[in-house]
């Protein structure tokens, strides 16, 4: 069985963190992104022949705080005929306890040479995180108009096309649009010392919007229960083309005990009143 890669080691900056006062979940996908690309580097695998990433889930299990020192282990988890599978592990380093496992799935060139797709296959190992499920699509047009404005040149990556971090924190501020509406607002999280905290995350990513492109953002509440919501957003382009979707699942969170916390009625109500069983 093939061995993990180191493909990222750093920090969190205090200036990284959320209004929960921990890492901010759009700088975990800028560390994807290196770790994804340091991958292939490492491996010694061309990327000429690998499309960007299409997918990217994401599963949360502890937080990670300013200043922690953490690391991303990286393998190939799975590789069919067009499709590849690499997954990190975000370990904190001190302990080495991992606190989150991603799966980043990308295209395969049918031009691929066999040498390198048997390169990749060297580096297969048995992914022993959480199961990617079974994609869920989301419907454009959904939910609330959450978020607009207009791709900046800082916001690019390597390929030429809005960078993983852009579109989270796209995502991010749309989720607070949709939970404000629904009375998690900026006051109440100040007040009540609660907030909402992210514990599973899947990205689809459609086409790549490039610099000055407006995008639009709706969303719409999937899932109500008793401390937890599941949020959809989906981006589009001014002609309401899909750009890229995220499911968002998350908790209501006392920010004292660092635990969940049940929804009051109050908000459970407002919740329910933006619930969409089909989105």
């Amino acid at each position: 069985m093939a061995e993990w890669l180191e493909t990222y080691r750093g920090i969190v900056n205090a200036w990284e963190t959320d209004t929960v006062e921990h890492f901010t979940i759009a700088y975990y996908f800028d560390r994807f992104a290196d770790a994804g690309a340091n991958f292939l580097d490492l491996a010694g695998v061309p990327d000429d022949g690998i499309g960007a990433p299409s997918r990217l889930h994401a599963t949360f299990q502890h937080e990670l705080r300013a200043g922690a020192g953490f690391h991303i282990l990286s393998a190939v988890t799975r590789l069919d005929g067009d499709t590849l599978h690499i997954g990190h592990q975000v370990t904190e380093s001190t302990a080495g306890t991992p606190v989150t496992w991603v799966t980043q799935v990308q295209a395969l060139s049918a031009s691929m040479s066999a040498e390198t797709r048997q390169n990749l296959r060297s580096h297969l190992v048995e992914w022993p995180g959480p199961k990617m499920p079974e994609f869920r699509p989301v419907k454009a047009g959904l939910g609330l108009l959450t978020g607009r404005d207009r791709v900046k040149p800082w916001e690019i990556a390597e390929g030429g096309a809005l960078s993983l971090p852009g579109h989270v924190h796209r995502f991010s501020a749309a989720a607070l649009q949709s939970l404000s509406a629904i009375g998690i607002t900026s006051a109440y999280m100040q007040e009540q010392r609660r907030g909402f905290s992210t514990f599973e995350l899947d990205l689809a990513l459609t086409r790549g919007a490039k610099v000055a492109e407006r995008t639009d953002v709706r969303t719409a509440v999937a899932h109500l229960g008793t401390s937890s919501l599941r949020i959809v957003h989906c981006m589009t382009d001014r002609d309401g083309q899909e750009l890229a979707t995220l499911s968002q699942a998350g908790v209501h969170l006392d920010m004292d005990a660092r635990r969940s916390t049940r929804i009051p009625d109050e908000l459970r109500a407002l919740a329910s009143k933006l619930l969409i069983k089909d989105a």
